[in-house]
């Protein structure tokens, strides 16, 4: 692992400051991506809610990390991501039956809202053990959202203010790990057109960042508001999927957290034209369809496929499909820590009892805290 000594100490002053006491007869199902500032949270989250297992989303993350972890006792699984679903399922149902024989509780720790979704789906497992969740990631607020009956509070930092700061910064690091990419192939970005779908807090900082390079920056999303608050920030907001394809992009950048870059839009697309994703997990590019259209795939970077399709144009999937930003260096740390810092608040709030099925953002007041922590360390 590396030395953490050049990283202001946001996570365990914030610890401090809180208080937070142990909960020795709880335990924490973590499913999370694992870097050395994961190690840090889970760490000290480790302190008062005991880890049971962490499930590294196998995308992102490194091998370090996990040595660091399984180096200080916790048990750490790695599945492909094709086998996640299932391996977080399967975990889940033996650690709640577990605590449930050990008279525990549990706190469900995630990205992506995939444990969450295996309590309740296909039946609900939790009755009497699971406490609730704590969530870092839109995607896995949307998942709460679609189940059927949410039995239990979910707590998040996704629908705060500082995730709103941090999610310029993610598409600042969508655009620089592209260019990486794209320079080390000799490909430059300036004077081309770029297509953006969903222009959301990342998709804003992805437009930005696109535009800063030079690049002429169409943007798309479902949503009409969203769309006049692109065009006021001076981007060419357009509705339709096929004037998108006429403008001839050479990149197309998915940021919608859903499949935005579809079966249609790859059948419209221009050759040499490289598809990208902003979003966490492989929803925004229809790779199926892709492959379904390719005759022959060839490897061109470690991070970019060439799929030769029947017709003959080439399409240039990036980093199959999953986030371009953890090929490389993504968001500062300390950027990050100040929403770990947040998750950290959520503990003692869910452990209070306070909240009854729903979905619950950190309250403003605890928001300021993690603020002022992260001014006071910087």
């Amino acid at each position: 692992m590396e030395d953490t000594s050049f990283h202001p100490e946001f996570l365990g002053e914030t610890y401090r400051r809180l208080g937070i006491e142990r909960y020795p007869a709880c335990r924490q199902f973590v499913v999370q991506h694992l870097f050395p500032d994961t190690v840090r949270l889970l760490l000290i989250l480790h302190q008062c809610l005991p880890i049971d297992t962490v499930i590294g989303i196998s995308y992102s993350g490194s091998s370090d990390a996990v040595q660091s972890l399984r180096d200080r006792g916790i048990r750490v699984l790695t599945p492909q991501y094709a086998e996640l679903a299932t391996t977080v399922s399967a975990e889940l149902t033996r650690c709640v039956e577990e605590c449930r024989t050990n008279r525990e509780k549990l706190v469900i720790h995630e990205v992506g809202g995939f444990a969450i979704r295996a309590a309740h789906e296909p039946q609900w497992i939790g009755e009497d053990v699971i406490l609730g969740a704590l969530e870092i990631t839109k995607q896995g607020v949307w998942v709460a959202e679609g189940l059927d009956r949410l039995r239990i509070p979910q707590l998040n930092v996704a629908q705060t203010r500082l995730k709103q700061t941090e999610g310029k910064l993610v598409g600042e690091a969508v655009v620089a790990s592209l260019d990486t990419i794209l320079r080390e192939m000799g490909y430059a970005t300036v004077g081309r057109d770029a297509v953006v779908c969903g222009y959301g807090w990342v998709g804003k900082g992805v437009a930005r960042s696109l535009q800063q390079r030079g690049m002429s920056v169409v943007v798309s999303d479902p949503d009409v508001v969203t769309l006049v608050d692109a065009a006021v920030d001076g981007f060419v907001a357009q509705r339709n999927l096929q004037r998108l394809a006429e403008r001839q992009p050479a990149i197309v950048i998915g940021a919608s957290g859903h499949r935005s870059i579809d079966a249609a839009l790859l059948d419209a697309l221009p050759d040499r034209c490289f598809l990208v994703s902003a979003a966490s997990k492989n929803h925004e590019i229809d790779v199926p369809h892709l492959d379904a259209l390719t005759r022959v795939a060839t490897r061109v970077h470690p991070h970019v496929m060439e799929h030769r399709l029947s017709d003959d144009r080439r399409l240039y999937l990036v980093n199959q499909g999953y986030p371009v930003n953890f090929t490389g260096a993504s968001v500062p740390d300390e950027i990050v820590e100040f929403l770990f810092a947040e998750l950290i608040m959520l503990v003692p709030l869910l452990m209070s009892g306070d909240f009854g099925p729903g979905i619950y953002p950190l309250p403003p007041e605890h928001e300021a805290l993690a603020a002022s922590i992260w001014f006071d360390l910087r």
